[in-house]
């Protein structure tokens, strides 16, 4: 019975007294710096650098190709940990005035037991990150999603209508691309193509690639359909879609593509994604640029191309687009 009422009295002094918020408190201030390290720590090849880079690519939007994040995820990251510093020292000040008269007493215990936790977790996390980049295998399983797919009915570079109800029985992979963009745009084109010519001809006839436009006022079917031969692009395989702005910009937020123009040079600053949907449907998977990135994508349409369809006999998606 003693020992029980010290242990309780014990655990009672730790988050009554200046123990417990100290410890919190430098627990929140190192994650927040590993977080910033994470951030800004530079790629590799293995171990943390490999980690740093993966980290920032799904938590942070990463770009590999442009070496862009986004900021809103950045700010969702880092935010809410001072945040809850804040919190705890508004409700444990009187304990926290107490440490900082003692520090060396009761800070530097705290100080050292967070240190110790975040160096633990960093620690683990570049043991974790396993081998080089190139030889890690695609995490089917843990990235697979059964999302709702965003729907869309646009028109393609032949004129023909492309729609998603049209396509069940089929996988599609979406991107978003625009005929005039000067940076990124070309890789994702030429990254896709690479993904695809990794296909037999009998998996890339259940294929079906999407690319809409993100300048709808300017790219019209016969500007994408030069786009499309520069790139050798070929429908029914190959679709790069326009349509009325409102609809496609619709279909862009619909696909979570962030993207803003530079209202002096006209530049669309976008993200760089491609969309996989399942033969039934469903968003499976989500991939940007990069060499990782682009033989995961290659992995992935061949994961969902072995799948079968619930769907029957599929279409090729399109229509008379006055029909």
């Amino acid at each position: 019975m003693q020992a029980g009422r010290r242990a309780v009295e014990g655990v009672e002094r730790f988050l009554v007294g200046g123990a417990f918020p100290s410890f919190a408190l430098c627990l929140m201030l190192f994650y927040e710096a590993l977080l910033l390290a994470l951030l800004l720590a530079p790629a590799g090849d293995t171990g943390l650098g490999a980690f740093a880079e993966d980290f920032r690519i799904w938590c942070y939007g990463y770009d590999p190709a442009t070496g862009r994040v986004e900021w809103s995820l950045v700010m969702a990251m880092t935010v809410p940990p001072l945040m809850l510093a804040g919190v705890l020292g508004l409700f444990w000040w009187e304990p926290l005035a107490e440490v900082c008269r003692r520090p060396r007493r009761l800070a530097a215990p705290a100080a050292a037991a967070a240190l110790l936790v975040c160096g633990a977790a960093g620690l683990f996390a570049a043991l974790g990150a396993g081998p080089a980049r190139g030889e890690l295998p695609f995490p089917a399983e843990e990235l697979r999603t059964a999302l709702p797919a965003p729907a869309f009915a646009l028109v393609n570079q032949q004129g023909e209508r492309v729609e998603l109800s049209a396509l069940g029985g089929k996988v599609v992979m979406l991107t978003a691309v625009y005929a005039s963009c000067p940076h990124t745009c070309p890789l994702i084109l030429a990254q896709a193509k690479r993904a695809v010519d990794e296909l037999g001809p009998a998996e890339r006839a259940d294929l079906r690639v999407v690319a809409v436009t993100l300048d709808p006022a300017k790219d019209s079917s016969a500007v994408l359909a030069q786009l499309a031969g520069n790139h050798g692009l070929e429908a029914p395989l190959y679709n790069l879609v326009t349509g009325e702005p409102a609809r496609v910009e619709e279909t862009l937020d619909a696909m979570g593509v962030a993207r803003r123009r530079d209202p002096e040079t006209g530049v669309i600053d976008h993200a760089n994604l491609f969309l996989l949907v399942d033969r039934n449907g469903k968003l499976a998977y989500r991939f940007s640029l990069g060499e990782r990135q682009e033989r995961w994508l290659a992995s992935a349409l061949k994961v969902l191309l072995r799948e079968p369809s619930d769907a029957g006999v599929a279409s090729d998606g399109r229509t008379d687009p006055h029909g």
